[in-house]
């Protein structure tokens, strides 16, 4: 009877065992006993990663204090219903407790003096997501995946992604000039290095990026007079839809009409709402399909919805 009982008991560690799932973040290993239930997702990488996964969170960085704009149009409808959080750059701790997640997803960045308070309510997952390329982004796909118990549902999304990467590096351009990325917004024009997320999946297409990572900085402010000093001859906008971009105002300046990128009728103006905000699996789905469409990985013209 002892044997048969050790046996069981044996045969129950076992099970337990396979259950438990471990996972590398930033901040180390994170070891969930079962894959997590409870999602609180306080990125919109994150929203998008586990609405692409088929999880529903429990809570989210939806809300719009700090100045947020909220989640991106895309992503809206996708995640309706799901509670807020408090914002990206204001999580509610109130919120989160009331949320009960098995496992909070934070930024480094922008959530690093936070941790400790995140720690007191559930285990908490630390990616770079802010801060980030796009190999590391699919980095955090596969091991969202993993925590929630959907391993190969995201390894079919990162197979499903590198197809259609690969069909979209059959229009680029062989010898391309090198391209200037920025997000722009009514007060500044930021540019993003080959380290920061849009800036190297544009690479992982076939352009490439002009500007590389400055003093660790992978994304950072230029004036008119900067950009004019890097001559791109091609530059890529990230514009919101509501608002009047700087560059606006730069059309009328004399330096802007020197640009190569000008001069060539190669400045692509995408909706950074799409392309530098959400940061996951869906939206690179949509951002794949507008650089075919705009003509960017051809060097040709852009076609009427993207002239500048």
């Amino acid at each position: 009877m002892n044997t048969i009982l050790s046996l069981s008991a044996l045969a129950a560690v076992s099970v337990a065992a396979a259950a438990a799932v471990s996972v590398k973040h930033d901040l180390g290993t994170l070891t969930l006993p079962a894959p997590a239930k409870r999602v609180v997702a306080l990125e919109y990488s994150f929203l998008d990663t586990l609405v692409a996964l088929g999880v529903t969170p429990v809570g989210g960085a939806l809300g719009t204090q700090g100045g947020d704009r909220g989640a991106p149009p895309y992503l809206a409808p996708r995640v309706k219903g799901v509670p807020a959080t408090g914002s990206r750059a204001q999580p509610s701790l109130e919120a989160i407790a009331a949320a009960r997640p098995d496992v909070i997803l934070a930024d480094t960045l922008v959530h690093k003096d936070l941790l400790p308070q995140f720690a007191k309510l559930a285990p908490t997952a630390v990616f770079p997501s802010r801060r980030s390329t796009v190999d590391e982004l699919n980095a955090q796909t596969l091991a969202i995946g993993q925590l929630v118990g959907r391993e190969a549902a995201a390894r079919r999304l990162l197979a499903d992604q590198a197809s259609l990467n690969a069909k979209a590096r059959a229009f680029t351009k062989r010898g391309a000039p090198a391209f200037v990325a920025a997000v722009v917004t009514p007060r500044t024009l930021t540019v993003h290095t080959d380290g920061s997320f849009v800036g190297s999946y544009l690479e992982t297409l076939g352009r490439k990026n002009a500007l590389t990572v400055k003093d660790t900085q992978t994304q950072y402010e230029i004036s008119l007079e900067g950009l004019v000093a890097l001559q791109p001859q091609t530059l890529v906008l990230f514009t919101a839809p509501d608002e009047k971009p700087i560059t606006d105002t730069w059309r009328t300046n004399p330096l802007w009409q020197k640009l190569p990128a000008v001069a060539r009728g190669r400045v692509y103006v995408f909706d950074r709402d799409d392309w530098t905000r959400g940061r996951g699996p869906i939206a690179l789905k949509l951002m794949v399909k507008e650089a075919i469409d705009s003509r960017l990985l051809q060097d040709g013209a852009p076609p009427a919805p993207y002239r500048y």
